[in-house]
């Protein structure tokens, strides 16, 4: 695999043409990026996303570290594409054309949208054809058994603790369906209104049971505008060992969200798709 130069913020060229190829077709496209040869902030912002979800260092440099982590990334599917007679020559770590028609013959083949690039759905077919449980095909539910099981039981601590310390919580969404995130990924891109989400279907970890959204319950309606609430909720869920949205930054997920609560058994929903189980 060759070796490629640090790029940073700022820069401009080929190599940095490919950083955004790979990037885009990996599927980290949501905030507009395109491949254009300049290291914009948009790019500095999409190579700060990966670089968290890798457990990288998240300064937007693109160092030998972070170019192992991608190329990595594309040698696995151009790999996979290989040995599933997707044939795309040497593999090489570059999602060029030839990588990309590879990813447009297997999505036609599968009856996916058609558009070379690694969407959640397509690293799932590819990696992972015959899930033991089929997530992608459940509908949305309130209940917190659609949750994992130990999801579910820390769901119900959290709302023990909310009701000793005086808060009336209720869920407002346990397991998110595939179809629905893609609606909610559409919305403020492709459909109407404001931007919600930086997930589509398969990357929320609300599609895998692993997530929920709650909310403070005051005369009758649910009360958006207390944020105190939302805050000692926090304190709450985080004292029981789940991950609040409230506490994410404008990187690594670019929405701040103070409902949400997650246990992820410290897997990514990359790896998820590829077939990984929680413990």
């Amino acid at each position: 695999m060759p070796t490629f130069p640090t790029l940073k913020l700022y820069y401009e060229g080929s190599y940095v043409r490919i950083l955004q190829m790979n990037l885009y077709d990996l599927n980290y496209r949501y905030n507009g990026l395109q491949v254009t040869g300049k290291f914009d902030i948009l790019t500095y912002e999409v190579v700060r996303d990966f670089q968290v979800e890798h457990k990288l260092v998240p300064d937007g440099i693109v160092g030998p570290i972070t170019w192992t982590a991608i190329l990595n990334q594309v040698t696995y599917i151009q790999s996979k594409l290989n040995s599933i007679n997707f044939p795309l020559g040497n593999v090489d770590g570059i999602f060029g054309a030839k990588t990309t028609m590879a990813v447009k013959n297997f999505q036609s083949a599968n009856n996916l949208l058609v558009n070379g690039i690694v969407t959640p759905r397509t690293r799932q077919k590819l990696f992972n054809p015959n899930p033991e449980i089929n997530y992608s095909n459940r509908p949305s539910s309130l209940s917190l058994s659609s949750l994992n099981p130990y999801v579910a039981s820390l769901a119900e601590r959290f709302l023990n603790l909310c009701t000793k310390n005086g808060l009336n919580v209720i869920i407002i969404t346990a397991f998110r369906s595939w179809d629905e995130q893609d609606i909610l990924y559409a919305q403020g891109r492709t459909a109407p209104g404001n931007i919600v989400t930086d997930a589509q279907g398969g990357d929320s970890y609300h599609n895998w049971g692993l997530a929920f959204d709650s909310a403070p319950f005051e005369n009758g309606r649910v009360a958006w505008d207390d944020s105190a609430a939302f805050n000692e909720m926090g304190v709450l869920g985080q004292q029981i060992g789940l991950e609040w949205g409230g506490n994410w930054t404008s990187y690594a997920i670019s929405l701040v969200d103070t409902p949400h609560f997650q246990y992820t058994f410290g897997l990514s929903t990359e790896q998820l798709l590829n077939g990984l189980k929680p413990a």
